[in-house]
């Protein structure tokens, strides 16, 4: 059987909670804040959807209530379950390389000078600190295990990512310090 992406694994998990309609998965994402760590648009959830259907992973009934359109409301098949297990433990055990935004920044960064550097890594700084502040609040009352685990695990990257910009910032606006010194001697 195929490997599972990552978003198809989100939308199973989330269709075998209980059926579902794509509307309300993406709502589910939202009031979950997953968007924080998972990268999906509305559209992606009807297209991934339609590919795990052709898969056989779910399938769909037509609804309709009232005056309302038909909308497919989403059920995971056996084979889904299977597969979401499977993936589950695939995740849950593997190791992977991380492809951050900042890496990509940090290695283009020799484009700007330590003090555009520094601000730029402030600003993100205090972009952490407010989704830290958000991921604490999350973990001090969770719905269920997983809800306090994710927020907890992404906590300790944010703690971590924290100290590290801290550091860097410090290094940076002490080397500005210095060249702006230097400049001053030279004139």
């Amino acid at each position: 059987m195929q490997e599972l992406s990552n978003i198809e694994v989100i939308l199973l998990s989330i269709v075998n909670e209980k059926p579902t309609y794509a509307y309300e998965i993406d709502k589910i994402i939202d009031s979950r804040d997953m968007r924080k760590w998972v990268r999906i648009g509305v559209a992606s959830i009807y297209q991934v959807l339609k590919r795990l259907e052709e898969r056989e992973l779910v399938y769909s009934k037509r609804e309709k209530k009232g005056r309302m359109p038909d909308r497919k409301r989403y059920y995971i098949t056996e084979a889904g379950k299977i597969a979401l297990k499977e993936a589950a433990k695939r995740l849950l055990s593997s190791f992977e390389w991380f492809y951050f935004d900042l890496t990509v920044g940090l290695e283009t960064s020799d484009l700007l000078s330590p003090g555009e550097i520094a601000d730029c890594l402030m600003e993100r700084l205090a972009r952490g600190r407010a989704s830290l502040r958000r991921l604490r609040e999350i973990a001090s009352n969770p719905r269920d295990f997983k809800e306090s685990a994710v927020a907890r695990y992404l906590i300790s990257f944010r703690e971590a990512e924290e100290r590290y910009l801290q550091q860097i910032i410090k290094e940076l606006t002490t080397e500005a310090a210095c060249t702006s010194t230097s400049s001053l001697r030279k004139n």
